[in-house]
């Protein structure tokens, strides 16, 4: 708590406007002898609480870090980092193109504004661009966020969960308001966008000074490959990497025999018949444990093919943590419930693209009454909506 306030002094000063001099002992002091994870979590705790300091005041702390000791907090190796299908590169090259988009979308609202006969096809279709940062946060929140979590950082993805969700949300509205032009005032419109642009680049400065820095300093190398090997789930904001990155000496994955036989239902099976029985199932399976642990899910298909994509960097996970901060307090209630028996399982539905999917969700207990977990199955049910009237009619 000490090191917390001594730093939260330095970025007073900092608000305040004293110089590098000024400042210059408490960094000598508090600062220079911290390692660099400690120093990001604090600066990023105190960002987070109610206390009025910005991302201004974090940036000048790093700049006024650097020109003291001759590096950046940032300046930490990671190898093979440079490879162009490596987590690290695509990330930082996505956030470039970010940032160019943001350019070219002030200069053409500085156009309109100034012009309102300009052509506003520009501004759409940089609007459209800008939105691949759904593939790019979705990534964030799905591979990097559980793996900050098992080395037991929980607070920067809850954060900056919640900022995301922020920035989809004005975006949206943003873009509804440019698709409606010139039927909206446009002073609306070039207010909506000038939220939208300061959080994004809020949320871009976020992820260079904390998200990107935290992540080299405590991720090891099989982190790294967990989240080369998973991104294609989410996709891309930028091109898919020409050539996949995986280290040279990387041992390959085998698969251990199983030739003993365990009971389950009514029969016995191997352990690799039971595996591969639950990967043909015509369902989407999860398994949330009694703790609220992600625990399992089967592959019936790829990743980037499921209709709720999971991931193997998600198990191990809280649920609590699965989920985005808006929607927690349903998760919730809705596992409060199944766990008491209040419901003895719950079903909704939705459309996603062409394909009508139901999900289910049903608590677990065993013979004895005893609560086991939360089982979820999800299925396209746009097939039996395709069954012929007549045979729609037999099943009746």
């Amino acid at each position: 708590m000490r090191r917390i306030n001594r730093i939260k002094d330095i970025l007073l000063q900092l608000q305040n406007g004293d110089s590098v001099q000024n400042v210059q002992e408490d960094f000598d002091q508090h600062v220079n002898n911290m390692n660099t994870k400690d120093i990001l979590l604090i600066l990023q705790e105190i960002k987070n609480s109610d206390n009025g300091i910005t991302m201004k005041e974090i940036k000048d702390f790093f700049d006024i870090y650097h020109s003291l000791y001759g590096h950046s907090i940032q300046d930490i190796h990671v190898p093979n980092s440079q490879h162009p299908g490596h987590p690290l590169q695509i990330f930082n090259e996505e956030n470039q193109m970010f940032e160019s988009i943001l350019t070219r979308l002030n200069i053409l609202i500085k156009a309109i504004e100034n012009d309102p006969q300009h052509p506003i096809e520009q501004l759409q279709d940089k609007m459209n661009q800008l939105g691949k940062f759904y593939s790019h946060y979705n990534r964030k929140e799905k591979l990097f966020f559980p793996l900050l979590e098992r080395h037991r950082i929980y607070s920067l993805s809850r954060t900056m969960w919640a900022d995301d969700d922020r920035i989809r949300t004005l975006y949206k509205g943003a873009k509804r308001m440019m698709e409606k032009m010139p039927e909206i005032d446009f002073q609306y419109i070039k207010q909506a966008y000038n939220d939208l642009e300061s959080a994004c680049r809020d949320m871009i400065l976020q992820e260079e000074l904390f998200l990107l820095p935290i992540a080299t300093s405590i991720f090891k190398e099989a982190d790294w490959v967990a989240i080369a090997k998973e991104s294609k789930a989410f996709g891309y904001a930028v091109n898919d990497p020409e050539a996949d990155w995986f280290p040279e000496d990387m041992e390959k994955e085998t698969e251990t025999p199983n030739t003993e036989h365990l009971r389950f239902g009514g029969g016995y099976l191997t352990v690799k018949e039971a595996n591969h029985i639950l990967n043909n199932l015509p369902l989407e399976i999860t398994f949330v444990d009694k703790n609220g642990i992600f625990k399992y899910f089967n592959e019936i298909v790829e990743s980037s093919e499921m209709m709720f994509i999971r991931t193997p960097a998600s198990i191990g996970r809280n649920v609590a943590m699965c989920h985005p901060p808006k929607s927690l307090k349903k998760v919730m209630q809705l596992i409060h419930d199944l766990q008491a028996k209040k419901r003895s399982s719950e079903t909704m539905w939705f459309k996603k693209k062409d394909q009508y999917v139901h999900v289910t969700y049903k608590g677990l207990f065993d013979d004895n009454g005893a609560y086991l977990g939360i089982l979820e199955y999800v299925q396209d049910i746009q097939p039996f909506l395709d069954l012929p009237r007549e045979v729609k009619k037999e099943l009746k």
